[in-house]
């Protein structure tokens, strides 16, 4: 990715890039954190990372949690838990104020950035807010009173606190206004990017389709919330309706075993492993559709690689996953109960039509060059963020 040199309008910020875990660390949040920060230096601002974050009683409150989850009692996130929030606070002020930054950008930081040093200008991004994720992502259902109000009064004390806040879909930026009474005029969406270390060259991927039967590529990493026992439902309604077709599985294994004509399962590939990237890659650059018939997203990064691979998605809108893909552009959505029925009949008539499904896969790529990729995504912020 090539730097983009500043104009005298524009100039350079030291950014202070919090976060509790290592930002500078690929595997951290599936790379998220880690692509945000290398784009805003490629706009040639400084980027200093803040964090990891250190809450020496932390363990604690995750073994409690296990206590919780094994018992089926109502528990709580561990990191939102109010002696875990104090420490990161104190942490992340410390080391802020030690640094000197011209403004703090803060990912998913609501445990702690609502504490950010006044005078110092807050960027807060993030992919949901607490209310919409409560009850709906699985890292936020069953949690006890308590630790609803405590994530509740976070998030709505650090978008208080922000002078810009970024949301990648119109889901989540709808609900900072109307949940959390932030004016419109700070709120902005903008798409997230695909964590690739280096997007796939457009000509390769949008060459000649492999001949063969209708192959589909799913990747999640969990099997039932991804909604992989849909995938393969699909799978087994296409071959029933004579459909030749395969589906393969990567990131996931069910809880028994699963047996179907033209499955294949892939426990795992490691992105940060070239050999196991390079597989990663053939899966998508073989696939005819990305199939994730997911049960709640706030987003969907893998949907972005997708498109860089020039692979349309079929899947629900649920959540975030509108702002990730458009319909008839990067793939296709479906209402959010639709059936194994519905998803076969969408992928048997795409695919019986070439020329409609070369024209998906082009937009899909297209989609990727314009918005879907972290150096469109740094620009427009780097430009906010000269506002403040």
């Amino acid at each position: 990715m090539n730097q983009r040199h500043l104009s005298g309008s524009q100039a350079a910020r030291r950014i202070a890039f919090a976060t509790i875990g290592d930002a500078s660390e690929v595997r951290f949040w599936s790379g998220t954190p880690f692509h945000m920060s290398r784009s805003l230096a490629n706009e040639g601002h400084e980027v200093v990372h803040i964090g990891p974050l250190n809450a020496p009683i932390l363990p604690l409150y995750k073994t409690y949690s296990r206590l919780c989850r094994t018992f089926h009692r109502p528990g709580l996130s561990p990191f939102h838990a109010g002696p875990v929030v104090a420490q990161y606070a104190a942490d992340a002020a410390r080391k802020i104020r030690a640094v000197s930054p011209d403004i703090v950008f803060a990912p998913a930081g609501s445990n702690f950035a609502w504490n950010v040093p006044e005078g110092v200008p807050l960027v807060y991004a993030s992919d949901a807010t607490f209310r919409l994720v409560e009850n709906y992502h699985p890292n936020y259902r069953n949690l006890s009173r308590n630790a609803r109000e405590i994530a509740e009064r976070l998030e709505r004390n650090t978008i208080a606190r922000a002078d810009l806040v970024l949301y990648p879909s119109e889901w989540a930026a709808e609900s900072a206004v109307r949940d959390y009474g932030v004016d419109r005029a700070r709120v902005h969406v903008i798409p997230w990017g695909a964590n690739l270390e280096e997007a796939p060259d457009r000509t390769s991927v949008l060459g000649r389709r492999k001949p063969g039967p209708c192959r589909l590529l799913f990747i999640g990493a969990n099997w039932k919330e991804k909604g992989a026992d849909i995938a393969v439902a699909t799978l087994a309604e296409l071959r029933g309706r004579g459909v030749d077709a395969e589906l393969v599985i990567c990131g996931c294994t069910p809880s028994k075993p699963v047996t179907q004509d033209g499955l294949t399962i892939i426990p795992f590939l490691n992105k940060n492993d070239r050999e196991q990237r390079n597989r990663l890659d053939q899966l998508y650059r073989d696939a005819d559709f990305f199939l994730l018939p997911t049960r709640a997203d706030c987003y969907g990064i893998v949907f972005c690689e997708a498109a860089a691979h020039g692979v349309p998605s079929i899947a629900p809108a649920t959540g975030g996953v509108p702002g990730a893909i458009r319909d008839g552009e990067t793939g296709i959505l479906l209402p959010p109960d639709a059936t194994k029925e519905d998803y076969a009949t969408v992928i048997s008539e795409t695919f019986a039509c070439p020329e409609r499904l070369a024209g998906l896969r082009q937009s899909s790529r297209d989609a990727f060059e314009v918005r879907l990729n972290w150096q469109a995504w740094s620009r427009r912020v780097s430009d906010l963020i000269q506002t403040l």
